[in-house]
């Protein structure tokens, strides 16, 4: 549906070539007239696409472009520069990074890396946000923000950090890239001359560097479309400046913005008195904003003693609104300055059973499961920074044992210094022999040091991300598990299932050639499938009218189906699924797809194994080496070496091995046998059995200095045996239980032979295991299809089935499951003949069940939402090396936080008044519209101006996100403490009306 733009949204569209500044209030339709101006620049004047570059503020705007353009350019859209100015800047760097005076292959520093090293500069925790935000501030405003000489002191050794480790973080990406537009005009020249016309969304949240970068754009041919809102400057921590509008008028000769005048979003009442708060800031355009629409709810102000008495309130208010408008819990917003008001409110929510989300932004690395693939991640990039040691450690071990590491002797000694010797798994080896061998936390220590030794193999043995993320993900993320992988022993391979074969292989078809796959009307397990198959990433799954498919035979003709094409696409059917059922089938043939390219055994390595002088891992000799070459699971080559001690051998290391001092008397030494043990090895990864706790330690200790030792990297599989089986992971025992003929134990080349057959077995049982466990984030579409099949007939599946329903039933009811949502809404828009959804939580296990599950935020129920997060940023170049699909991952995700809050649809969302920008709700409640809130303590009572007129404007972002009915609220005392008076509720007239407990 076209819209007929207002005249002054018409002016914005239609303005001539050359600089355009437009001013836009809230609600005043900026995003259409950016996107229709693109259109019209397209159509009406004639640049083509790729001339156009757009800067927006989010990743979301950005897509948002995109996909309203798609409509009327279709992929024509597909060619306009669209992005974040990070990620513009982030590309630019790349492309020309000598040029910018960087080293190739710089990373980026999200917030949890700068964070860490910070603590290295023993910065306390709580500290360590607003110095970044102090850093930010000094770097754009440089003399009109000094640091004080501490801060100065921590800013030199923090960049001294990131140069070390050749980082940039995010500020380095736009002040390099304008360094370089600034310092090389060849270059400067070659990338503006790339486009015609440069939009900016947002303007006023541009700093000075952003600012001199983007004109430096714009010089060859002065089209630069600017559009923003003064009255919206809130991010002045980031450099921003509302004046940066007056600044574009002035450089540009803009004498009269254009102004887009009319408030479409709100009520008249509401935008009125928004506007009052702001009457009391000096305004630096001349504008009449206004809204017309009306609404019978008028502005309210409600005053209260205490938090506790405000959030009963607004609990009972919310759930009487509702009950009266019949609206959805998404249409309620609760707004807030402050995190910790937010927290509280949640919990008083979740406890009265209303549905609701704390929403602090969408940075991906605020979701642990994430974080920890992310630390994982930059270890295998980059093994020996000791920032991603720490950084990774922080998601294995507890506080308490981190405080441990950190206070250790290794670690105090290097912490401060950026260099190599910073060892960081030293102290944790140093730590782990310290204390008692069979205490539980000593053996998370080991395990970490089994977890950082095997990610820095990872490179050799994998080629693609996908997979390398999923053995990453096979390991247990603390309190996050893979429901799934902990039932792989009662779980049946895939692959043993026939009918999960032969669809597997029709899906596969289908999605290659793009067709569609269309599931028979099945009583609403038609709906359920479709939501199964759509999370599973098949793009082509459209919805039928439930009689279409039962009074047909004939497959439906799909959507956009090329000419001439034979065969539509598929039809799945109810006897596709076999004695297992469709459901269960289907979700085992998706399974089958996408465990195709799970190939984590190695290609490549070498098994070996020591026999030394004594148990001492510090102080002993080696007598045997025995190594074999393994290629493609089979045994190659063989290396085998007596070696003479410096030290006796003992008697209790005799009557393991056998070997006395005269067996070896006439042998060669370690330093002899060395280079041609490393000549073997060559760039192969070494593989040990519980090697991290006595043969690697010593191998590295003896050939400590030698060289070729720094460049071995070492795989343990002791830690991949123990998570297949809880039976004994000892090599014999294994051996035993693979049915591997182990030769003369304790001999270092039968050792090593045996373990190259059990590795061989190892990785095959893993992936079976990972065709098992992949896809844990369909299991709320699983559980609700099995609610919705029902019982099929007694069979081989029925076993599995019930197992299945059992564990994917809490993802199905969980809090980060939309799968319910999906079903109502999709059976009321197709008519399906479907169960009521009342019906099918019922058949999960009940609204009780439901309300317990949504209740308490519990880890298990995030790890699918979260992996399925994971994977949608993964692309699949396969032109792409490994190290650069790894860099590619970390740059989207260090960049995620210009993602910008994705709110619940189905649940009230309770947010800062930052993160707020872009969104409307139908009802908005503002909470601690007091001083000591809003603006803040310091504020108020050092009556700090600027930063008073910056908290007018947040107050006026959040409440013009309110259509029909706003409420403020104020309290006397909030968590123990004065609120302050209420200066811009009296601004406003709302002084606040006292409520009753």
């Amino acid at each position: 549906m076209a819209f007929d733009p207002l005249p002054q949204q018409r002016l914005a569209i239609e303005a001539p070539l050359g600089p355009v500044l437009v001013v836009a209030g809230p609600g005043a339709g900026k995003t259409f007239c950016l996107i229709a101006r693109i259109q019209h620049l397209i159509t009406t004047v004639g640049i083509a696409p790729e001339r156009i570059c757009a800067v927006t503020f989010t990743n979301r705007a950005a897509e948002e472009i995109a996909v309203r353009l798609k409509h009327t350019l279709g992929d024509r859209a597909d060619a306009i520069t669209r992005g974040t100015i990070h990620a513009l800047c982030l590309a630019l760097l790349r492309e020309h990074a000598e040029a910018a005076g960087l080293r190739k292959g710089f990373g980026v520093a999200d917030e949890q890396y700068q964070k860490v090293i910070l603590g290295r500069l023993h910065v306390p925790v709580e500290q360590r946000g607003s110095l970044l935000n102090r850093f930010s501030r000094h770097r754009v405003q440089k003399r009109d923000f000094e640091l004080t000489q501490d801060d100065a002191r921590l800013f030199r050794e923090y960049t001294t950090w990131l140069a070390h480790r050749n980082m940039l973080d995010f500020d380095d990406l736009v002040i390099k890239a304008e360094e370089l537009l600034r310092a090389r005009g060849d270059v400067a020249d070659a990338i503006a001359a790339r486009w015609d016309y440069l939009l900016v969304d947002e303007f006023q949240d541009v700093n000075a560097v952003q600012y001199d970068l983007l004109n430096r754009l714009a010089a060859p041919h002065g089209n630069f479309f600017a559009v923003g809102d003064d009255e919206q400057s809130i991010f002045t921590w980031t450099g921003a400046d509302p004046y940066v509008l007056v600044r574009f008028g002035r450089d540009y000769g803009v004498d009269r913005p254009i102004v887009l005048d009319k408030n479409c979003r709100c009520s008249r009442q509401i935008f009125d008195t928004a506007r009052r708060v702001l009457a009391h800031n000096p305004q630096l355009f001349e504008k009449q904003l206004s809204a017309e629409q009306e609404s019978p709810y008028e502005v309210e102000a409600f005053a209260f003693r205490d938090e506790a008495e405000e959030a009963s309130w607004l609990l009972e208010d919310i759930m009487a609104d509702r009950t009266a408008s019949g609206l959805g819990w998404g249409d309620y917003a609760v707004l807030y300055r402050r995190h910790k008001v937010g927290e509280y409110l949640e919990g008083r929510f979740v406890r009265a059973g209303i549905p609701c989300r704390l929403a602090r932004g969408r940075a991906l690395v605020e979701d642990d499961v994430i974080k920890y693939v992310i630390a994982a991640l930059r270890i295998v990039r980059a093994p020996d920074d000791p920032v991603a040691l720490e950084t990774f450690a922080r998601g294995v071990l507890s506080p308490h044992f981190l405080q441990e590491v950190l206070a250790s002797p290794a670690f105090s000694h290097s912490s401060s210094h950026p260099g190599p010797d910073a060892d960081f798994l030293v102290a944790i080896r140093a730590l782990a022999r310290r204390r008692p061998a069979q205490d539980p936390d000593t053996k998370k220590l080991w395990r970490l040091v089994y977890q950082v030794e095997n990610l820095r193999a990872l490179t050799r043995s994998h080629r693609a991300l996908a997979p390398l993320v999923d053995e990453i993900l096979s390991q247990s993320v603390g309190p996050y598990r893979n429901a799934l992988e902990e039932r792989h022993d009662e779980l049946t391979d895939p692959a043993d299932i026939p009918e999960a074969i032969r669809l597997a292989e029709r899906l596969g078809a289908a999605i290659q050639e793009e067709q569609d796959v269309t599931i028979e009307a099945q009583g609403g397990l038609e709906i359920a499938l479709r939501g199964m198959l759509a999370a599973a990433g098949v793009r082509h799954v459209p919805s039928q009218p439930n009689e279409t498919l039962q009074e047909s035979p004939a497959p439906l003709k799909p959507r956009g189906m090329a000419p001439g094409l034979a065969h539509p696409g598929e039809v799945l059917r109810r006897e596709d699924g076999g004695e297992h059922g469709l459901a269960l089938t289907l979700f085992k043939a998706l399974q089958l797809l996408h465990a195709k390219d799970l190939d984590t055994a190695l290609e490549r390595c070498v098994t070996f194994d020591l026999e030394t002088t004594d148990k001492d891992v510090e102080l002993c000799d080696v007598v045997e080496v025995g190594a074999v070459r393994v290629v493609g699971g089979e045994i190659v080559d063989r290396f085998h070496a007596l070696v003479q001690p410096y030290r006796p051998i003992t008697p209790g290391a005799t009557k393991v091995h056998g070997y006395t001092d005269a067996d070896v008397r006439g042998a060669p030494s370690f330093a002899e046998v060395w280079p041609a043990f490393r000549a073997f090895i060559g760039d192969d990864v070494l593989i040990a059995h519980n090697g991290q706790h006595f043969d690697i330690p010593v191998l590295r200790r003896l050939a400590a200095g030698k060289d070729g030792v720094d460049s071995l990297a070492f795989y343990d599989t002791l830690p991949l045996a123990r998570s297949l089986s809880r039976d004994s992971a000892k090599l014999e025992d294994l051996a035993l239980r693979f049915g591997v003929d182990a030769g003369r134990a304790h001999h270092a080349l039968d050792d090593a032979v045996t373990l190259a057959r059990v590795y061989r077995e190892l990785e095959r049982q893993r992936g079976i295991r990972a065709r098992k466990a992949v896809l844990v984030n369909l299991l709320d579409y699983l559980g609700l299809a099995l609610a919705l099949e029902g019982d099929t007939k007694k069979g081989a599946g029925r076993g599995e089935r019930n197992l299945l329903f059992d564990v994917a039933k809490f993802s199905t009811l969980g809090r980060y499951s939309d799968a319910l949502a999906f079903y109502e809404m999709e059976r009321e828009r197709t008519g399906a003949a479907a169960p009521a959804v009342d019906e099918v939580i019922k058949r999960l296990g009940g609204r009780a069940l439901m309300a317990r599950l949504r209740a308490e935020p519990d880890p298990a129920q995030r790890y699918p939402a979260a992996v399925a997060r994971l994977r949608a940023l993964m692309d699949g170049d396969p032109s792409a090396t490994l190290a650069e699909s790894i860099d590619r991952l970390l740059e989207r995700v260090a960049l995620s936080t210009s993602e910008g809050i994705e709110v619940a649809p189905d649940r009230v969302n309770l947010l800062t008044l930052h993160s707020t920008k872009g969104l409307e709700f139908s009802r908005v409640y503002i909470v601690g519209v007091e001083d000591y809130q809003i603006p803040g303590y310091r504020e108020s009572t050092e009556n700090r101006e600027t930063e008073i007129q910056e908290a007018r404007r947040l107050l006026y972002v959040g409440m013009t996100r309110a259509r029909e009915r706003l409420v403020l609220t104020r309290v006397e005392r909030r968590f123990g403490m004065e609120a302050g008076g209420n200066g811009f509720l009296e601004e406003m007239g709302l002084e606040g009306v006292p409520k009753a407990s």
